[in-house]
């Protein structure tokens, strides 16, 4: 077996345990360095690590200010260079496999949720990529999904300003809400920068009165 990410070789002792498990993607090297967290005060919220004079997160605050929060956002791994890599290469070089590295990382508890909807892709960015990276990750994991929402092209969320983000039209709309009202809702995205684009997709999910929507980030930036 290789590590998917390095691509170096995984030696394993074979034991009782290891015959009858599946094999990891990844080298302990590897892992260590995907989820390795920087030190420092973070927002008890979306985790962002704040800078010294700050005495509250700006971002939340932010989006607070114009926006319903979802309850909890948890997120599985920061941004480092380790993890901005992986996601450059899965997301913009087709290197789909990667897709078993993220899964084998999702460690959540769903017992809690009547259903899990990821972020969706335009269909131009769809025919573009040939996968949805979100969706892709949950199907590894073989969680069951619902495609609640559907999205229009956009530009990338990387670049465009604050200002451009939150003036913009929301993109998302409502596909399917039947059965949700009143649902307990995990709303699931790859990468949470400012939180523009999980805060514009559950603003929809909303709409249809859940009983509560929290959100899944595989990565915070």
């Amino acid at each position: 077996m290789i590590c998917l990410y390095c691509h170096s070789n995984i030696q394993e002792e074979p034991d009782i345990i290891t015959l009858f498990k599946k094999p990891s993607p990844l080298c302990l090297v590897c892992r260590e360095l995907l989820t390795e967290w920087r030190t420092g005060l973070r927002c008890d919220f979306c985790h962002r690590l704040m800078e010294e004079d700050w005495h509250k997160c700006m971002d939340c605050d932010f989006l607070k200010r114009r926006f319903t929060p979802p309850a909890k956002i948890t997120c599985l791994l920061e941004y480092n260079q380790t993890v901005k890599m992986l996601f450059h290469r899965y997301k913009f070089m087709g290197d789909y496999a990667l897709s078993e590295v993220l899964a084998e990382l999702l460690d959540i508890d769903l017992q809690g949720y009547d259903a899990v909807i990821p972020i969706p892709l335009s269909e131009n960015r769809f025919r573009e990529r040939g996968y949805n990276q979100t969706a892709t990750v949950l199907e590894q994991k073989r969680i069951v999904y619902k495609e609640a929402l559907v999205t229009t092209d956009r530009a990338r969320q990387s670049e465009l300003s604050k200002v451009q983000r939150v003036n913009g039209e929301n993109p998302f709309s409502l596909l399917n809400g039947s059965g949700l009202r009143g649902q307990r809702l995990l709303l699931v995205d790859d990468i949470y920068t400012t939180g523009m684009t999980v805060h514009h997709a559950l603003e929809k999910l909303y709409t249809i009165s859940p009983a509560s929507v929290d959100v899944l980030t595989f990565s915070k930036a």
